[in-house]
C-alpha cells in the first residue's frame, strides 16, 4: 500500500470527549510528538505493523509548528481503529500537559506511551499487554541507533524495521548503536525489578492515572517529569515492573534537545516530602476549549 493512500480517511473535529463511549480496541496507545514529522510517519509506520493490531492510536501533540493533518490522514486507514490527535499552542515544554489531554480522550482501559523518536518492536503492543496486570505500571528501556540506519517509513510498511539482534551487533561493531541489549525480544520476560518509569516506554491502566491526577502539568519545562509520574504512582500502590527481553524499541538518535530544568528537581523533591499521589495540576483540572481534538478514520 502506498504511503499516499488516503482515498478513506476521514477527519473529524471534536470537542470534549464523550465518557460514555465504548471502548475502542485493548489499549491506547499514545505517542508524544513534537515537531519532526518524518520521525513521526516512521513511529506510525511501526505501529501500523503491529503483530497485535486491536489498538488505537493517539498522538499527544505538544504544539508542533508542522501540521500533521495530512500526514495523520494518509496513515488511519492502515490502522484498526481512528487516530486520535490532540494538539495545544506552543508555549515550551508542556509534554505533561498534553499527555493529560491523551489520557482525556483515550477510550481503552489500558494505556501505552511511547515518544515520538522512539519506534517500537512489531510485538511491542502485544507484550505490553500480556504483562499488564492491574495494580502494576510497565517500564522498558531502548536501544540507540543512528538516524541514517533506521528505514524509512515506506520501507518500515512494507518490509518492518529489521533491527534484529545480528543487525544491532554489527551496527554496535561500527559504533553505530548503542544499548542493543535493550533490542532483544525472547519467548520469555525478565523482570529486572525496580529500575523507574522512562517516558518513552511504559504502560499503566487508566483508572490508576486517573487515582493520581494524571501527569503534573506544575511541570512546564524538560525533566523529572517520569521521575515523577513513576513516585506518584508508587505511592498510590501500584508496583512499577521493568521488563528485559520484552518491551522493545529503536530511538533515532539526534542533537540532545532536552536539559534537566533545575526547576523541576526541586518540584520533584518537594512531592516526594510530602508523600502526596495526587497532582496538584493534572486531569482534573482540564477545562472545555482549551486544546484542539481531531480523529482522522
Amino acid at each position: 500500500m502506498s504511503a499516499d493512500t488516503n482515498a478513506n480517511a476521514r477527519v473529524e473535529e471534536t470537542g470534549r470527549p464523550d465518557s460514555t463511549k465504548g471502548a475502542v480496541g485493548q489499549a491506547s496507545v499514545v505517542i508524544a510528538c513534537y515537531r519532526d514529522s518524518d520521525v513521526v510517519e516512521r513511529n506510525l509506520a511501526a505501529m501500523a505493523r503491529q503483530s497485535f493490531r486491536d489498538f488505537e492510536v493517539i498522538i499527544a501533540d505538544d504544539g508542533s509548528p508542522e501540521d500533521y493533518s495530512p500526514l495523520l490522514a494518509r496513515w488511519a486507514p492502515r490502522f484498526v481503529h481512528p487516530i486520535q490527535h490532540v494538539r495545544h499552542a506552543d508555549q515550551g515544554f508542556r509534554k505533561t500537559r498534553i499527555l493529560n489531554r491523551a489520557i482525556l480522550v483515550s477510550r481503552c482501559d489500558r494505556m501505552i506511551f511511547v515518544d515520538m523518536d522512539c519506534l517500537p518492536h512489531q510485538d511491542f503492543v502485544r507484550n505490553h499487554l500480556r504483562h499488564l496486570k492491574p495494580g502494576t505500571a510497565l517500564a522498558g528501556r531502548r536501544v540507540e541507533v543512528e538516524r541514517e540506519d533506521v528505514p524509512t517509513a515506506e520501507q518500515i510498511w512494507e518490509h518492518g524495521l529489521h533491527l534484529g539482534p545480528a543487525h544491532l551487533f554489527s551496527l554496535w561493531l561500527r559504533g553505530r548503536a548503542s544499548l542493543i541489549e535493550h533490542g532483544v525480544v525472547l519467548p520469555f520476560s525478565h523482570n529486572i525489578g525496580y529500575r523507574g518509569i522512562l517516558g518513552c516506554n511504559f504502560s499503566a491502566w487508566k483508572k490508576d492515572l486517573e487515582r493520581v491526577n494524571g501527569f503534573n502539568a506544575e511541570f512546564t519545562g524538560p525533566g523529572w517529569e517520569d521521575t515523577d509520574i513513576d513516585y506518584r504512582l508508587r505511592v498510590a500502590g501500584v508496583r512499577v515492573q521493568t521488563l528485559r527481553y520484552t518491551i522493545a524499541e529503536y530511538h533515532v538518535e539526534h542533537p540532545v534537545r532536552v536539559i534537566n530544568d533545575p526547576t523541576n528537581q526541586a518540584r520533584l523533591e518537594k512531592m516526594q516530602k510530602t508523600g502526596i499521589a495526587r497532582a496538584p495540576i493534572g486531569l482534573e483540572e482540564i477545562r472545555e476549549g482549551d486544546f484542539e481534538h481531531r480523529q482522522y478514520t
